[in-house]
């Protein structure tokens, strides 16, 4: 192979996907009172099946009876996504706004959730209330964001992969580790899964869909 000293060789990067992992005062305030209230409710209800396979998945109305822990999440939540947006067009009398849903999920050791995305909406979060690990870190239990790409990186050549952005192969699948206390938010569009955990006791989250709706300003609003 012929000397390569005089050539310039540069890779950028392109196309990227958001991932936001937000820690806030405020969330950790709203943990054992979420706990309190999803337990309750999952006391009462029977709960419902989508993407979990085993464990308990509330209904998608938990905005209704979740009070102002709720309101409080949806706050930093909606700030985390609007903070990293870029409006191209923006209109002097109209502002983002957002219609929620959200649910409560409880699992034991061994229950899944599926791998999917959340088609209609716009941003989709994950709020971690407990790990099911007696108050240690987590082990196991990942969240598994999956390259919208795939599998097209593993196509021609399984074994040979293009760099990431640290030079190392870029993996069609991301794990995620949660952190109580810890927000993780990505577009909607983004497939991804949760793997089960072995704790001894119940991981409690709770899941949020961002849907954009444009909304007119109020007069004297920034």
């Amino acid at each position: 192979m012929s000397d390569t000293s005089d050539r310039s060789l540069k890779v950028d990067h392109l196309f990227s996907t958001p991932l936001i992992r937000a820690r806030h005062p405020e969330l950790s305030r709203i943990v054992e009172p979420l706990k309190q209230i999803i337990l309750q409710r999952k006391r009462e209800h029977p709960g419902m099946t989508r993407s979990n396979m085993g464990g308990w998945h509330s209904d998608n109305q938990m905005r209704s009876w979740g009070g102002q822990a709720v309101e409080t999440l949806l706050a930093v939540a909606a700030d985390a996504v609007e903070r990293h947006l870029t409006v191209l067009q923006p209109q002097p009398n109209l502002r983002i706004g957002w219609n929620i849903e959200m649910w409560a999920n409880v699992n034991k050791a061994g229950d899944q959730n599926a791998a999917h995305c959340h088609p209609g909406a716009f941003a989709s979060a994950v709020f971690y209330v407990d790990l099911g690990n007696e108050g240690r870190p987590a082990k196991d239990g990942h969240i598994l964001l999956q390259d919208p790409r795939f599998p097209m990186a593993h196509m021609q050549q399984p074994g040979v992969l293009w760099p990431d952005v640290e030079g190392k192969g870029a993996a069609s699948q991301h794990p995620v580790l949660p952190e109580v206390g810890e927000l993780i938010v990505f577009p909607s569009w983004l497939m991804h899964s949760v793997k089960p955990h072995t704790g001894s006791g119940e991981r409690i989250s709770v899941a949020i869909n961002l849907t954009m709706q444009w909304q007119y300003k109020e007069a004297g609003s920034a």
